[in-house]
């Protein structure tokens, strides 16, 4: 019985190349939250190739969707993460299916396969969510992988996907969230602008949207990152936020790793929600989304009021309200971010 610590048990031990090199994991959960979905998969994302398998599947059963169990709001937030994950070349990809017929499934069952074999599986009482695995006393043990593939496969006739036209029609959405269902202020699924409106930051930094002699933006680079002069196709919303030296203050961006990678940060905007960032490249001078590149490209080009994939210019930005964006950072290790 694991009682504690049993993250990288369940979630990525199995995927290892050295280990059992699974490749597609199915998860039976009464409730999740997008912060333990996208946490998850970015960090099997960047491990691919490396520690972890390429080309792994995450398929989730969610199994309390009736009464107060999913808020249309919650719904909303998983497709939208869902779309953002699966447009990343390379990252796992994952689909949510809600148990809509029958009776309600407040089941906890990880299921590890390799091809469609069933290798390894897991049951308990941690919901696949930040509460579980972080937060709560919980206690899973290894189970029979085959029984609890079976049990997965069982029930796939009474859900449907999250996608689906008529997901109105096939669920009552509730107004509240469920008792079971709590989740921190600072996780990813609630926090909000209105939020940081009356706090005050410990530190702020404006940063330049500019190339680092203020020139342009420039083709594939910054905000135009996904744009190239050479016709490479790429989704032209693709960008990061150039963090160049002279834009640089130490210790305002979480510390690099101890392994050279940089951890990933919660950001909020007042238009956007809230999603994860990080430093990259050369010694940290991008600021990039792991979640989707094209977040940045899609936040941007909704403030200054170009349509979507328009490469930008630093007219544009001037005429707009300026080149610079600005970073607050707060006591609880939150940022918002705004032009």
């Amino acid at each position: 019985m694991y009682t504690d610590n049993f993250e990288e048990r369940i979630l990525f031990t199995p995927a290892r190349k050295d280990g059992k090199a699974c490749n597609h994991l199915k998860i039976i959960t009464a409730f999740t939250d997008v912060e333990r979905i996208s946490s998850h998969l970015i960090k099997l994302f960047d491990g691919r190739n490396k520690e972890y398998v390429a080309n792994i599947k995450v398929d989730i059963i969610l199994g309390m969707t009736k009464g107060a169990g999913l808020t249309e709001k919650k719904h909303k937030k998983i497709c939208s993460l869902i779309k953002r994950l699966n447009s990343v070349s390379g990252m796992p990809k994952v689909a949510c299916r809600y148990v809509v017929y029958g009776k309600q499934v407040h089941s906890k069952v990880y299921v590890w396969c390799k091809g469609n074999k069933a290798v390894e599986a897991y049951n308990g009482s941690a919901n696949y969510t930040m509460n579980a695995f972080y937060i709560r006393r919980e206690c899973m043990d290894l189970c029979d992988e085959k029984e609890a593939n079976h049990y997965f496969r069982s029930l796939l006739v009474d859900t449907v996907d999250c996608f689906d036209v008529q997901i109105k029609e096939k669920i009552s959405f509730s107004n509240k969230k469920s008792v079971e269902d709590d989740i921190a202020d600072t996780n990813l699924e609630n926090l909000s602008w209105e939020q940081y409106t009356n706090i005050e930051p410990v530190d702020s930094i404006e940063i330049s949207l500019l190339k680092a002699d203020g020139s342009e933006t420039g083709y594939g680079s910054g905000v135009n990152w996904g744009i190239r002069r050479n016709g490479y196709k790429r989704n032209r919303n693709q960008a990061y936020i150039p963090y160049n030296t002279a834009d640089q203050k130490e210790g305002f961006f979480p510390k690099i790793n101890e392994d050279g990678s940089y951890p990933v940060f919660k950001v909020v905007t007042k238009d956007y929600d809230a999603f994860y960032m990080r430093q990259a490249q050369a010694n940290g001078k991008a600021l990039e989304t792991p979640e989707s590149n094209a977040i940045i490209g899609e936040w941007i080009r909704q403030r200054i009021g170009v349509p979507d994939g328009v490469y930008v210019t630093k007219q544009m930005l001037e005429a707009a309200g300026g080149t610079k964006v600005v970073f607050k950072k707060y006591k609880d290790g939150i940022y918002t971010l705004e032009y």
